[in-house]
């Protein structure tokens, strides 16, 4: 069997996956989860190219909570469903998240807190998947073969540091 290629690109989904819980009324959205800042850079600095894919109601442009934390550079691409026109589960999102990331479906891994929509129809595409769930998998749920279990981001440069190693 051929080992996984290497991850070139990491497409987060925002809220339950780097936001914070709570939702700042400055910004008028959940801002960035202060410990997600260091592994953001670290990925980054790997020369990982990073993309926000989220979904998204008219208000929620990210783009304040990204600046607020100070990691907006680190972004590639921002595919935030309302202003694409076009949401998580299509099809057409995932094939957007492809080419903002700009890589064979292989080389992308989307991480988010949703079985369905960051794991199991981005598998669908190719696309590698983790999923985010600081209390585990729920009681009705089942983890797909090849795809990850984090408890939070945090977790995602040494993962990705051991896969490059195994595979190499």
């Amino acid at each position: 069997m051929m080992p996984a290629p290497a991850i070139k690109a990491v497409a987060f989904d925002y809220g339950g996956t780097i936001s914070a819980p709570e939702i700042n009324r400055i910004i008028g959205q959940k801002p960035l989860d202060l410990t997600a800042v260091e592994p953001l850079h670290r990925l980054h600095t790997m020369g990982i190219r990073l993309i926000l894919a989220s979904n998204t109601i008219h208000i929620e442009t990210r783009w304040p909570a990204l600046q607020m934390a100070g990691v907006e550079h680190l972004f590639t691409a921002a595919l935030l469903s309302d202003s694409l026109g076009v949401a998580k589960p299509d099809p057409l999102f995932y094939k957007l998240t492809l080419t903002a990331a700009d890589c064979d479906p292989g080389e992308l891994l989307f991480v988010g807190d949703n079985l369905r929509h960051d794991v199991t129809e981005p598998i669908r595409h190719g696309i590698r998947g983790a999923l985010v769930r600081p209390n585990g998998l729920r009681s009705n749920e089942h983890l797909p073969e090849g795809v990850d279990l984090i408890r939070h981001v945090s977790e995602l440069p040494n993962l990705l540091t051991r896969r490059k190693v195994t595979s190499s």
